[in-house]
């Protein structure tokens, strides 16, 4: 069964039961009021009775005696002592075959007669303290009934308009709780079937809980179209790196297979360019696996380091692997912070790595506090970044210049690991370059400062 049966049969259902429930309860309630009115009715007869009539007129067998005081389609008896009828007074027929109760049995009863329905009020008749006999005030119930049946009915009509106003409202509610749900429902159909990522048309002024699940939707639905085209660019620019070195490694292999084994230069050559593209892909491989375990949360502990001692340790390495001249610079003795070591490493080295591949002169880092923030800059002189580049550096395979990273080995993943690196530990990376001048990059952490 379908929700949206579901709701309609069941909210019908409770509605019916409870409008049941409230039926009954008026026409019990109407019953027992008008019962205790015209038992009020009868008490108040009996009593006009006893004050205004004498006893001997009460038991003399006169009904003239008793006639006004004798309810509308009803009827009064007087009873001795000996519980004998002695007096009568009938303004309905039908009303004189009312059984004959005992004298002992006093107050109200419900009784039928002839097909109709009466009530009877019996009242002992005091005479110097002790009962001398009784009073039996009737009336006929009919229009008791009629009001009954009357009530019963416009409970009915008014029940059965209802329900059928809640199936309608039911189906209406149903459909209107429901919309974003089919919505979202054939949307991920159109999805399954035609691959294309799809979002749900939301209406702007709502704002219940539907309306939040097709957001959550639309937003789940947006980074799921985003983590695919980045799978699909990264698949596709990977392909793309790949194809160089592996087409080289064939041509060269081939080489050598024909001719290499003859000619040394051919073989030194062939050995030489598979090596260095064998080395291109390990490095490429390397990058790769970087790039992908960035998407991946993790795990590393903050410890609290010497941060101008740290670039300096970085930079001594680097000064010593490359014969470069590199430089630490900070206006400040010492600044003591925590951090995940192993990522500002990282950071470092990819900054520090790109400085090497594209100037020949210095390379400078220099360390500042601002605003609460630490800068860590990486400042070199080369040949620079022009303008319409500049936005496009941080992306995955980006590369200036297609041709100087074949000879650096570049392949323009560095700065996309960097930044997310950098932004993993909750700081910017942000680059400034000028064609001709060269390039700083710069780290800028909220870390919290120690000393």
């Amino acid at each position: 069964m379908k929700i949206r049966t579901k709701i309609q049969w069941y909210s019908s259902l409770f509605l019916t039961i409870m409008l049941v429930l409230l039926s009954v309860f008026v026409l019990v309630a109407f019953l027992w009021i008008s019962i205790e009115r015209e038992q009020d009715i009868l008490e108040n007869q009996a009593k006009l009775l006893e004050e205004n009539v004498q006893v001997g007129d009460l038991f003399s067998g006169d009904s003239k005696a008793i006639e006004p005081y004798t309810p509308d389609d009803g009827m009064v008896r007087i009873f001795n002592s000996n519980g004998s009828l002695v007096n009568r007074f009938v303004d309905e027929d039908g009303l004189e075959e009312l059984a004959v109760k005992s004298f002992d049995d006093k107050g109200y009863n419900f009784a039928k007669v002839d097909g109709e329905y009466v009530l009877t009020y019996r009242s002992p008749y005091p005479e110097e303290g002790a009962p001398s006999g009784m009073i039996e005030v009737t009336q006929i119930q009919d229009a008791l009934l009629e009001q009954l049946s009357m009530l019963a009915l416009v409970l009915v009509g008014s029940s059965l308009f209802v329900i059928l106003l809640s199936v309608i409202a039911g189906k209406w509610l149903a459909n209107l709780i429901l919309k974003p749900i089919s919505i979202m429902s054939r949307t991920m159909s159109d999805i399954e079937e035609s691959g294309e990522f799809k979002e749900i048309p939301l209406p702007e002024k709502s704002k219940d809980e539907l309306q939040v699940m097709g957001v959550a939707f639309n937003r789940m639905i947006g980074r799921l179209e985003r983590n695919f085209n980045q799978q699909q660019q990264f698949l596709s620019d990977a392909s793309h790196e790949l194809k160089t070195p592996i087409t080289v490694i064939e041509s060269y292999a081939s080489l050598l297979k024909r001719w290499g084994m003859k000619d040394e230069a051919i073989l030194e050559e062939g050995v030489e360019a598979i090596h260095h593209e064998a080395l291109r892909m390990k490095q490429l491989t390397g990058h790769l696996l970087k790039a992908a375990s960035q998407t991946e949360p993790s795990s590393d502990m903050k410890e609290e380091i010497e941060l101008i001692s740290f670039c300096e340790q970085i930079a001594q390495t680097f000064r010593r692997t490359t014969e470069r001249e590199v430089t630490v610079s900070s206006e400040l003795s010492s600044i003591h912070t925590e951090t995940v070591s192993s990522k500002l490493e990282q950071i470092l080295i990819i900054l520090l790595d790109n400085a090497m591949k594209y100037s020949d002169s210095a390379i400078h880092i220099s360390i500042h506090v601002k605003d609460g923030r630490l800068l860590i800059e990486v400042q070199d002189q080369g040949v620079g970044i022009s303008e319409e580049h500049l936005p496009h550096v941080f992306e995955r395979f980006y590369r200036v210049d297609s041709s100087r990273a074949r000879k650096t080995g570049g392949n323009g993943l560095g700065l996309s690991i960097a930044r997310s690196l950098v932004e993993s530990l909750g700081g910017r990376l942000e680059i400034q370059s000028e064609k001709g001048t060269g390039t700083t990059v710069t780290i800028s952490l909220s870390h919290q400062i120690l000393i």
